[in-house]
């Protein structure tokens, strides 16, 4: 295997600047909104004029222009991206690479429709959303900006599709523009909104009763307390069956109700071709192709198309097409729903549901599309696609594609799409944005990690704590680069840094500069006195950003001398590599004027590798 795919693949460091590459190079060329006005002038001028005003430079053969041709552009701010869809038409393709836009012209035009997705509400782009057409199945995802680009026909039936919003569809005839910027509506329950259907449950139960029966029926379940029993009811509707009037004061062990089914409770088994509604208890098995409704309590299996509501304590398992309902549940009971689950009081030991789940105590798991929220979470695991809660948690996990929260107690790992929230961590912590511990006795990883009392590791390009942690800002000067700048954060035994350099000594073109991301390690001796031990990566560029093969990896062992409050020098020597495409026109110029004395043997690693010794120092302020 050749050296270079060794170096692409296997490096950590390379993999650290690939993390940072995101925060640290510039922005998307393609996003930069610039303001135009066109009257009827030759597209080649107003590609220039795009140019200009975006601070990018074009790169293409001027063959495939037509220089005949002329454009008009009303006046407006937009992207760089929608106004070269304005101005190109089907006829072309472009992308950016580093500061240049590469535009190539389409051998063969396809109609395409694109544009930017928004949230009205927020006035956010919204990225990761499916686009995509129904007749051809063709799809596309929108990129970090909201973007979508896609190819349709003339009679295409265009899908938006994204989670927690709802569905748009856009019909493409021949008078559709070919760019079409799109507002999405969320389609999600809010919390306070949530914590009220409990109420409106119970509310909903006793009208879905009231609905159903006559007010005979209701008087004659209130009336006869006599405890009536019979092994076997057969009805077509609650008052015609076996059981005639009688059927809301009678407790069956079988029970077939061909439309609904009305008693005062079950014993065995009972089946209902819509829904059965039951004053008193059930034990075994109640089935409905609509609902189950208990005013008592369940000891065995509900099962419904649609929903199962137990008004008192349910002691097993409910399975409902929409939602599952239980005043309070003992520990090893389970519900599943295609929309929602809850659990108002006791111990339940698994929630499974499309949209939501909510429990009082929960033992073992809730898995969610959309929400999990507990008062208590013990030892269990909490799975949605958006957010989870616990008031309080013993020792127990949460995964999220959003958010995870615990207000108070131990919590064991935490994974977030955004962000973690967390009273006392004891596990793992990873985030694609931020992390938060009051307490931290585990690993953060995430851009922002933020700990109160830090006992752990924090992993992210900015780590903060209120006590235990480690950062430094440095100024320093080095063998290669006269000026430096660099930011470290995280616990004495591991913090990350941030880093960027350059060599005014040679102005212009010539000016050498890097920008970089390492690990470290500080050892305290005394209260005055440590070392440092880092490993950096940096990207180097002569003049302007250069995206070519030329990367400075560095190892430093440099003793740290505290004179007095935060400030600190350092200083000590270094080893480092240099790592260039020997292919490359330009490369051995650029090795001479970086490697001075060159340590290895000059084909190392198929004449990729340079090393030499060196230095760093500086000043430090610990914060």
């Amino acid at each position: 295997m050749r050296f270079e795919n060794i170096f692409r693949f296997a490096t950590p460091l390379l993999l650290a600047l690939f993390f940072a590459n995101p925060l640290l190079r510039a922005g998307d060329v393609l996003e930069r909104r610039i303001t135009v006005e066109f009257s009827n002038i030759p597209l080649q001028t107003a590609l220039e004029e795009v140019a200009r005003l975006g601070r990018f430079e074009w790169s293409y053969n001027s063959r495939i222009l037509d220089h005949s041709r002329r454009v008009s552009l009303p006046a407006g701010s937009r992207t760089v991206r929608e106004t070269l869809v304005l101005l190109l038409g089907d006829d072309y393709t472009f992308r950016q690479s580093g500061g240049n836009i590469i535009l190539k012209r389409n051998k063969k035009p396809q109609q395409r429709l694109s544009g930017y997705l928004s949230d009205p509400r927020t006035g956010k782009k919204i990225p990761n959303a499916t686009v995509y057409d129904r007749l051809t199945l063709r799809s596309t995802t929108t990129d970090s900006s909201g973007f979508y680009e896609l190819p349709v026909g003339p009679n295409s039936e265009v899908v938006i599709s994204k989670l927690d919003y709802r569905d748009t569809v856009l019909k493409v005839t021949s008078q559709t523009p070919r760019f079409v910027q799109l507002d999405l509506y969320r389609d999600s329950l809010s919390p306070k909104q949530y914590l009220s259907l409990r109420r409106s449950v119970n509310d909903a139960s006793y009208a879905l009763e009231q609905f159903f029966l006559k007010t005979s029926q209701s008087l004659t379940a209130l009336n006869v307390q006599d405890s009536l029993h019979r092994r076997f009811q057969l009805s077509l509707l609650p008052g015609i069956g076996t059981n005639l009037g009688l059927s809301g004061g009678v407790t069956n062990d079988f029970s077939v109700n061909i439309i609904m089914g009305y008693s005062r409770g079950n014993r065995a088994i009972e089946a209902a071709g819509l829904g059965n509604l039951t004053n008193g208890n059930m034990t075994g098995l109640q089935v409905a192709g609509a609902f189950n409704n208990l005013r008592g309590n369940a000891t065995g299996i509900q099962a419904a198309g649609s929903w199962n509501f137990v008004r008192d304590t349910m002691a097993g398992f409910q399975a409902g097409g929409v939602f599952n309902f239980a005043g309070h549940t003992r520990p090893a009971s389970m519900q599943a729903a295609g929309a929602l689950n809850f659990a108002s009081h006791g111990r339940v030991a698994a929630q499974a549901a499309g949209l939501a789940n909510q429990a009082d105590t929960l033992t073992v798991l809730q898995a969610a599309g959309l929400w999990n929220s507990a008062s208590e979470l013990w030892y269990g695991l909490q799975v949605s696609g958006v957010s989870n809660y616990a008031a309080h948690a013993r020792g127990s996990a949460q995964f999220a594609g959003l958010s995870n929260s615990v207000r108070s107690g131990r919590i064991g790992s935490q994974v977030a799409g955004v962000a973690n929230f967390a009273d006392t961590l004891s596990g793992i912590q990873v985030a694609g944005f931020f992390n938060h511990a009051r307490l931290l006795r585990g690993t953060q990883i995430g851009i922002f990690n933020i700990a109160g009392k830090n006992q752990g590791t924090q992993i992210g390009l900015f780590n903060f704590s209120g006590s235990g942690g480690y950062i430094a800002l440095d100024l320093s000067t080095n063998d290669l680069l006269l000026a430096n700048i660099a930011f470290r954060s995280g616990r004495p035994h591991f913090y990350v840094t941030l880093t960027a350099g350059a060599d005014s000594t040679a102005i212009g073109d010539r000016t050498l500069w890097a920008y970089g991301l390492g690990i470290g390690s500080y050892a305290r001796l005394a209260s005055w006195f440590g070392f440092n031990t880092e490993l950096t990566h940096r990207h180097l560029s002569e003049g302007s950003y250069d995206d070519a093969v030329q990367e400075w990896e560095q190892l430093a062992l440099t003793p740290d001398l505290r004179l007095f409050g935060g400030l600190h020098l350092f200083g000590g020597p270094t080893f480092n590599l240099l790592v260039t495409d020997p292919d490359a026109g330009d490369s051995a110029g650029f090795r001479s004027r970086i490697v001075r004395d060159n340590v290895l043997p000059a084909d190392a690693a198929d004449g990729w590798l340079s090393g030499w010794w060196g230095w760093t120092a500086g000043v430090r302020w610990r914060f």
